[in-house]
């Protein structure tokens, strides 16, 4: 936990800046400068830090390599963040809560996985991007294949993640586009996660496709599919329809809650 007083050497261990003390400025790469840019933030004695996009002049490169130090700054330090970006994800990396936003006002807010299933979140994410924010926890971790099995309400999800231990907590998207749905249990099939849940019900995403939610024992997810395969299906609420996802399409990602973080 945060200490009374920020000092320096703390800053520079959980940022990893040691290397870079006797640099100067200009021989910085830019994720190593938003790096140091945390750390002087935070040597300023802040009650509370305001990140507005810090991410966003980087390429997906150094994003990857500044992400966690967020996350560990988010871990470790008791300080609340408030974080702002349009990059659903750094939000599902960082946010505990979440507030939407359009033309400078505050839409809807709660908890990352209740906002997740908003019908705002296709305007500012693209209709590629949706998908539900489920939370799980590791139940059994392979490091040779690098598959963790994660308890989903009454299903066990496969995904590739290592580096995580039994009974820890991961928040994983299943986007809505990688989701194929099925009346019958497929058999013979190369996809390693097909699981069970009841159909909730089903909105119209635009003219030509649906978007059906399923109930797989206390976690919602959704699929995006055409209307005529949500019309030769049959679906309808209360139905049993099997969720098929490919382990290799799932986003993932270990985390520790906090209060106060804000995004």
């Amino acid at each position: 936990k945060l200490p009374l007083r920020v000092s320096l050497d703390p800053v520079v261990a959980l940022l990893g800046l040691e290397h870079l003390l006797n640099r100067r400025p200009h021989q910085l790469s830019g994720g190593e400068r938003q790096r140091v840019a945390l750390g002087r933030a935070l040597l300023s004695q802040p009650r509370v830090l305001l990140l507005d996009e810090p991410l966003a002049s980087l390429d997906a490169a150094r994003r990857e390599e500044v992400l966690p130090y967020l996350e560990r700054l988010r871990d470790e330090f008791a300080i609340p963040m408030i974080y702002v970006s349009h990059q659903f994800e750094e939000v599902l990396r960082l946010a505990t809560h979440v507030v939407l936003m359009a033309d400078g006002r505050s839409i809807a807010q709660g908890p990352l996985d209740v906002m997740s299933l908003h019908s705002q979140m296709r305007a500012i994410v693209g209709a590629d991007a949706i998908g539900a924010v489920i939370a799980g926890v590791i139940e059994a971790a392979d490091e040779q294949t690098g598959l963790a099995a994660v308890r989903i309400g009454e299903n066990i999800l496969n995904v590739s993640l290592r580096g995580v231990r039994p009974g820890a907590h991961v928040r994983i998207q299943l986007l809505a586009r990688d989701l194929i749905l099925a009346t019958l249990r497929p058999e013979a099939v190369s996809v390693r996660n097909i699981l069970k849940g009841s159909c909730a019900r089903i909105v119209a995403d635009d003219a030509e496709t649906d978007l059906v939610y399923v109930d797989l024992g206390g976690a919602l997810v959704f699929s995006r599919v055409t209307r005529a395969a949500s019309l030769a299906l049959a679906l309808r609420p209360g139905m049993t329809t099997w969720v098929l996802v490919k382990s290799v399409s799932i986003r993932g990602h270990a985390f520790v809650s906090q209060s106060g973080a804000l995004v």
